[in-house]
């Protein structure tokens, strides 16, 4: 007969003499409906559901009182039900020609959860050593290698902070160092994110390329991943380029079970844009290495042949870092207009502490929230009007092409005379650009009042009935030059404004026939037709709104420009009345806020009361 005795000790001792990392737990009952005695047997490292059990009948009389050795697979989740499927097919295709052990579906949950180990009759504790040797030495070798391949690592659970001890990179003369570094070494240093750095950004096939290029990493053979600039700052390694593909490392290795320290994985952002990016990497790279066989060696290859151009700058020479930081050209997500202007105006500021607190508020400014489309504030401000702007004032074409950097380039430091220093800012909007302290307080600035500007009914009445479809370039290049009316007059007579300004843009939408759609057309127009200029030169509203008026006339008196009014288009339809309806719908808004008799009179004759 089987064994019938509740003791284990004898069992349990030879068990662990020959295989110290499995369990074995106490006898229990099925219950009255099944007549079984059992206990299981789990290995180490075998997750919830997954064991071999010893059963035998309660009733010696059932079954031929035979004990029976099966392996068992009990998914009590979705995650393990999909694991141990894909241990039951494996193991159904390895064990296919085994002929003492048969495979069994026994309740339905998935294929193949049981293996059962044919034996005549399991009568000693030698025979049940025996029984389990020969199961186990042929499952669980499949076993393991699953487990490994997909393992599965809580990226949302806290990491345990370690101390890192401080170790110089470099010697302590050197202003700059630079080492060829494997990913495992670099982490083993205590690197941060400085407050002043920009936010995590990457996207889904930032990561995704990533990956598919780190899979192809084969051993030995070193794969060069750019270069990393780290400020030496306060027994700290501030990282001032490479943040977006360290993180992302950082994130991949957690997932893949790495076993050594993550330094990275300790910081934190503030911003709900970067933690909505950060949670984005952990499902993607949590959905990678869930099709990876063979993480356990991916893992390995990844820490000891990645390698980076370790560039450090010692305490004293944040300028410096952010020199390499404007000219780096390494993989990763290219730097913005933005980016570089920071790097390039923090070289101005001799002061360490004055650097960090305005890198600090300009981060504070790019993670402004949309306002446009994706463009946020400080984008729709300085990339768009005021760019436009200075370009008018002095009547060159406003290039809005990204490739081109023509935000960088337009806010770069003038040249100066290296005797006289520079003075007397003033914070228009075409002045000069100093280098340092002016450039961020310049932004900042006209970032305040853009925001106060959007504020105002009439803007929004403007924006609700006019930026949208094929009038989206017309609304646009309209807002910049009222914006540009607001910032010498404020809110006086901004209806009034607004409507000398659209009456001449509307000029054009009603005597083209064809609009370049990226707006280039709409934007020289409104360059030529001189209204920036009219309006610096103004001293009050009266000059300016009387000057657009008679500019008006003027224009509709070329042969280029026939139609003076939508009321006078051809055709009650098409793109060009579609111009004027919108106007109508408009104007019957803004109607209330005109206090000028002349203008009110106007705006009645074109479209009614």
């Amino acid at each position: 007969m089987g064994l019938y005795y509740t003791d284990l000790n004898s069992t349990r001792a030879l068990l662990h003499a020959k295989y110290p990392n499995v369990k074995l737990c106490n006898w229990k009952n099925w219950g009255s409906w099944y007549y079984h005695y059992y206990f299981q047997l789990r290995p180490e490292g075998y997750p919830s559901g997954l064991h071999f059990e010893y059963r035998i009948p309660r009733n010696p009389n059932k079954a031929g009182g035979k004990g029976v050795l099966e392996l068992h697979l009990e998914p009590h989740s979705d995650e393990s039900k999909s694991l141990f499927k894909k241990i039951g097919i494996r193991l159904m295709h390895q064990l296919a020609d085994v002929s003492n052990v048969v495979c069994e579906g026994r309740n339905g949950v998935i294929p193949f959860d049981s293996f059962v180990l044919k034996r005549e009759s399991i009568e000693t504790d030698e025979d049940l050593i025996n029984a389990f040797s020969t199961l186990y030495e042929l499952v669980d070798c499949h076993i393991r290698e699953i487990l490994t391949s997909t393992s599965s690592v809580r990226l949302d659970a806290p990491y345990s902070k370690q101390e890192i001890k401080y170790s110089p990179m470099g010697t302590s003369t050197e202003d700059v160092s630079v080492q060829i570094m494997s990913l495992k070494t670099l982490m083993s240093y205590n690197l941060s994110l400085p407050d002043y750095q920009r936010e995590y950004c990457w996207e889904d096939y930032n990561i995704i390329d990533l990956w598919h290029n780190l899979t192809k990493i084969q051993e030995g053979k070193p794969f060069h991943l750019g270069t990393v600039i780290l400020h030496d700052y306060q027994n700290s390694y501030g990282i001032i380029d490479g943040q977006q593909r360290l993180v992302t490392l950082s994130i991949m290795l957690l997932a893949m079970g790495y076993e050594g320290y993550l330094p990275l994985l300790n910081e934190t952002y503030e911003s709900t844009d970067a933690q909505e990016h950060i949670a984005n990497c952990k499902y993607i790279v949590q959905e990678l290495v869930s099709k990876e066989k063979k993480v356990s060696e991916l893992v390995k290859r990844l820490a000891d042949n990645i390698t980076f151009a370790v560039l450090t700058v010692n305490e004293a020479n944040l300028d410096l870092a952010y020199t390499f930081f404007s000219n780096q050209n390494s993989k990763g997500v290219p730097l913005s207009d933005f980016d570089l202007l920071k790097a390039h105006h923090l070289r101005f500021i001799p002061n360490d502490g004055q650097a960090e607190h305005m890198a600090i508020k300009w981060n504070k400014l790019t993670m402004l929230p949309p306002i446009f489309k994706e463009k946020n504030a400080l984008y729709r401000t300085l990339g768009t009007h005021i760019y436009r702007l200075r370009r008018w004032m002095r009547k060159n074409e406003s290039y809005e092409d990204p490739e081109s950097h023509y935000i960088q380039r337009e806010y770069q430091s003038a040249v100066t005379m290296s005797d006289i220093p520079p003075f007397g800012e003033r914070f228009d909007f075409y002045e000069k650009i100093q280098g340092g302290t002016h450039f961020f307080v310049y932004a900042e600035t006209f970032i305040h009042r853009y925001l106060e500007f959007l504020k105002n009914p009439v803007v929004k009445m403007h924006q609700n009935h006019l930026a949208w479809g094929s009038y989206l370039n017309y609304a646009d290049a309209i807002e910049t030059i009222l914006f540009a009316y607001y910032l010498k007059f404020g809110n006086q007579y901004l209806a009034e404004a607004l409507y000398c300004i659209s009456q001449i843009m509307a000029l054009h939408r009603y005597n083209s026939s064809r609009v370049a759609s990226d707006g280039t057309g709409v934007r020289t127009f409104i360059m030529e037709s001189e209204l920036v200029l009219m309006i610096d030169q103004a001293s009050s509203p009266t000059f300016f709104l009387a000057e657009a008026l008679a500019k008006h006339d003027q224009i509709t008196h070329k042969d280029k420009y026939p139609i003076s009014s939508g009321v006078d288009v051809p055709e009650a339809r098409g793109v060009k009345y579609g111009m004027y309806q919108s106007l109508f719908a408009m104007w019957h808004k803004i109607l209330p806020e005109i206090t000028d008799n002349t203008i009110r009179n106007k705006i009645i004759e074109e479209y009614g009361k």
